[in-house]
């Protein structure tokens, strides 16, 4: 860690704590230089690191205070779905939010991060260097070799030592999941997934014909892994349907050894497991975490995970350049991509490779791991200031999004419906499981900066609760 960070992490852990009480002066910068033989620079750049976040505020004339409010959330309890095989019915509110392109934000604004001019220069320049014929020809099944070679390397920073000829381009993380569920089940087939879970799976599992068993899980920790037991000894489970790292809309991220028992649970049964690893690469730490099949390697390459990501959550959701590692169920898919997409577009695939063989794409990932931390924190702070209601919430280490549970009698479909009225979206717990569950609960992206607008938007939100 640099000094700075040093510094910062001190600060925090002492506010955190309650040594440093919320309105407390902290030393000046003259004061903090002495002490502790710092230079100037080192000592405003954590004082600022520590504003942005929202513990800290500066006064004008007067210095630096804490501003940080001690109130913590609780984690919600595990979840306790029903673990009974049932077919999935999506209602419109989903289709309401991705029309409004708000997913995970709560007051869109359209604006383009400012982080992303270097792969817009990217893509022009593949563009510019395309050639006329060459917009003549379909792209190879497999994809573009120069992407997947790319790839390799990023695959390698989730523990997964793998050679280009594994990797298949697609159209997307949401594609890649389609080809693995096709590749690996038939309609009327059950297929376990976490839950709250993702609802583009979800949406997936119903369009495909196929049945859902969700399987309890815990904010932090993921899916519990004697629950996917005790549901693959009761029923014909075909495929399981995961996303161990950073999970929407929780945020949770299971432990290697609890990544390792689910490995071997499906191994045991040789049935499929289908990783979604979309949200691995923005963790707010130094390394991210390991994917589950980078554990299928060193226990023997048994080729029963199924690996898929993107860059449209870390990068740009403009983005439609997926990937999936398919093992023992590679032709199948490429085969299964043919009739799904035909081919991928080139001059993308093109930009996208120029802009990690750049290096570009680690110097975006270092500043917006910072960026997603401190807006995660500051999101944490606004929810335990603004909803003393509130009976628990995530603490996400990485992805874009927590999970708010507000208390029993709550109905957030109503809410919802209240809220658009006022332009503010927000996202029912509804939607993300089969079941009649999850309704006093939000996900509530911390995607984008907490400007002006979108704090009066929770502030909007937490009055309509009250109004309750």
């Amino acid at each position: 860690m640099f000094l700075y960070q040093v510094l910062e992490q001190q600060i925090r852990e002492q506010i955190e704590s309650g040594q440093l009480a919320f309105g407390s002066r902290l030393p000046s910068v003259r004061a903090l230089c002495q002490e502790q033989d710092l230079s100037k620079a080192t000592v405003l750049n954590a004082y600022a690191r520590l504003e942005a976040a929202g513990l800290i505020e500066a006064r004008p004339k007067s210095g630096y205070f804490v501003s940080y409010t001690t109130r913590r959330l609780e984690l919600p309890a595990e979840s306790k779905p029903d673990m009974a095989p049932a077919f999935i019915s999506l209602d419109q509110v989903l289709l309401d939010i991705m029309e409004q392109s708000a997913a995970f934000d709560i007051r869109p604004d359209g604006k383009w991060d400012e982080y992303n001019e270097p792969l817009r220069r990217c893509l022009a320049r593949a563009a510019r260097s395309q050639k006329g014929q060459e917009q003549q020809y379909y792209d190879e099944p497999a994809g573009l070799s120069g992407l997947r070679h790319q790839l390799v390397r990023r695959c390698a920073d989730a523990g997964s030592m793998v050679q280009a000829d594994d990797i298949v381009i697609s159209g997307g993380c949401q594609h890649s999941l389609m080809l693995a569920l096709m590749a690996t089940t038939s309609p009327g087939d059950t297929v376990a997934v976490e839950s709250p879970g993702f609802y583009g799976s979800l949406q997936l599992i119903e369009a495909l014909g196929l049945q859902a068993v969700e399987v309890p899980s815990s904010p932090a920790t993921g899916v519990s892994p004697d629950a996917l037991e005790l549901a693959m000894q009761h029923w014909p489970i075909k495929a399981v349907l995961l996303s161990p790292n950073f999970a929407t809309p929780t945020g949770a991220c299971m432990p290697d050894s609890h990544k390792q028992r689910v490995l071997s649970l499906i191994r045991s049964k040789d049935i499929a497991l289908i990783e979604d690893d979309i949200y691995g690469d923005l963790t707010f730490g130094l390394q991210r975490p390991r994917s589950i099949h980078s554990y299928d390697q060193e226990m023997g390459a048994s080729g029963l995970v199924l690996l898929c990501s993107s860059f449209s959550k870390s990068l740009s959701r403009d983005l439609r350049v997926g990937w999936i590692l398919p093992g023992r169920y590679k032709d199948k898919v490429k085969r299964l991509k043919l009739v799904t997409q035909l081919a991928s577009s080139q001059l993308t695939q093109q930009g996208v490779r120029m802009f990690l063989e750049s290096g570009s794409y680690d110097r975006f990932l270092r500043k917006r791991r910072q960026q997603l931390a401190e807006q995660c924190q500051q999101l944490q702070d606004l929810l335990a200031r603004l909803f003393p209601q509130a009976t628990g919430c995530s603490k996400p280490l990485g992805g874009i999004a927590l999970w708010l549970e507000l208390p029993e009698h709550v109905d957030t479909l109503a809410l919802y419906n209240q809220a658009r009225k006022q332009g503010i979206i927000i996202t029912p717990g509804s939607l993300f499981t089969s079941q009649q569950r999850y309704q006093n609960c939000l996900r509530i992206g911390f995607a984008q900066p907490w400007t002006q607008a979108r704090v009066a938007a929770l502030e909007e939100i937490a009055q309509l609760l009250t109004g309750e």
